[in-house]
């Protein structure tokens, strides 16, 4: 049986929109104490007000996005924004994995576990509406700006996101899920590489992406003074760690992470190109999450869903909802 998530159309004013996605999220159980404490630092609290006030010159419509949110579920604005700042306060999801390839008719497949902590209630699918005719779909949460996990939209791009590991943070650029928001409009495969390199991010990331329409497929890695970009014509695998260029033979984790042995045991299982096979891959479990790439639940940390798409089903997203142990599939379009 197909079940379908919480689905929030955001197809109005912005504000109307944001009114919707607040009180959506207003009863999200989320501790904010922690950062409230954080702000009692001056150095701290500093560093969060320029990136603040950055954003607001920059990006005033991203940062709209954030205070209109901020006020309809009663957070003082300068501390929702903390929230968004992981740099700063230290916040990492570090357990994604995805893998790109190209089936033996040349189309291309993507499928990617989204791993994060789990809150209840903090989850639902948006329609965001850019203008009269374009839009783009996202997962998303209470505590992260559009989006950083998955997202698909009307010019054909569908993208996935990976964090990683970061020893080169630099406090005066923006927080990388403001660049990872700003990709979800990307036109094409050149505007998406174009839009990695406008916002410059605080910490480094990775990106995923088909092109539905072009049968392209590309693998992004952004860095805080720079992107690698590099064009897939067969399979490719993601973690949580950079593999571009010289990082193939440099890798490096966070202490607490399993990156490399995701990345190494999804190229061992990988065996068919074919959305099964990979699914099959990204499904793969031992006794623990230290060595499995599928995450269960251990301290509210797991895979929350597994996301694919197939281009030769260019109408249809899979879900794979792990908190329900529920599989549904979407209408591209919705």
């Amino acid at each position: 049986m197909y079940m379908k998530p919480d689905i929030l159309y955001l197809d109005k004013l912005p504000y109307e929109n944001w009114k919707t996605s607040w009180q959506y999220f207003k009863n999200v159980k989320y501790n904010i104490e922690e950062i409230e404490n954080l702000l009692q630092n001056n150095e701290i609290k500093s560093k969060i007000e320029k990136q603040f006030n950055n954003l607001k010159n920059e990006y005033p419509k991203y940062y709209d996005e954030i205070i209109w949110k901020a006020d309809g579920i009663w957070i003082d604005r300068l501390t929702y924004f903390s929230v968004l700042c992981p740099e700063i306060i230290g916040k990492y999801s570090d357990h994604c994995t995805t893998i790109m390839c190209k089936k033996n008719n040349g189309k291309f497949i993507i499928s990617h576990n989204e791993d994060d902590h789990y809150i209840d209630g903090n989850f639902c699918i948006s329609k965001v509406r850019i203008d009269d005719n374009n839009w783009f779909v996202t997962n998303d949460m209470y505590e992260m700006p559009f989006w950083n996990g998955m997202s698909w939209n009307g010019y054909g791009i569908v993208k996935t996101i990976n964090y990683c590991h970061d020893e080169n943070i630099n406090l005066d650029n923006y927080p990388r899920y403001f660049a990872q928001r700003h990709l979800t409009e990307a036109k094409s495969i050149d505007d998406l590489i174009k839009k990695c390199k406008e916002i410059k991010v605080a910490s480094w990331f990775h990106v995923n992406a088909i092109d539905r329409n072009n049968n392209i497929a590309v693998s992004i890695e952004v860095y805080t003074d720079g992107i690698d970009v590099k064009y897939i014509d067969d399979y490719y695998i993601h973690s949580n760690h950079f593999i571009h260029n010289e990082y193939i033979n440099n890798q490096k984790e966070d202490i607490w992470s399993n990156s490399i042995f995701r990345f190494n045991k999804s190229k061992e299982l990988f065996w068919e190109n074919t959305m099964e096979w990979i699914q099959k891959v990204l499904s793969y479990r031992w006794f623990d999450n230290r060595n499995s790439v599928l995450q269960v639940n251990e301290n509210s940390h797991m895979t929350l869903y597994n996301f694919s798409y197939d281009i030769d089903n260019k109408d249809t997203i899979y879900l794979n909802d792990y908190i329900d142990n529920e599989k549904f599939e979407l209408k591209y379009d919705l």
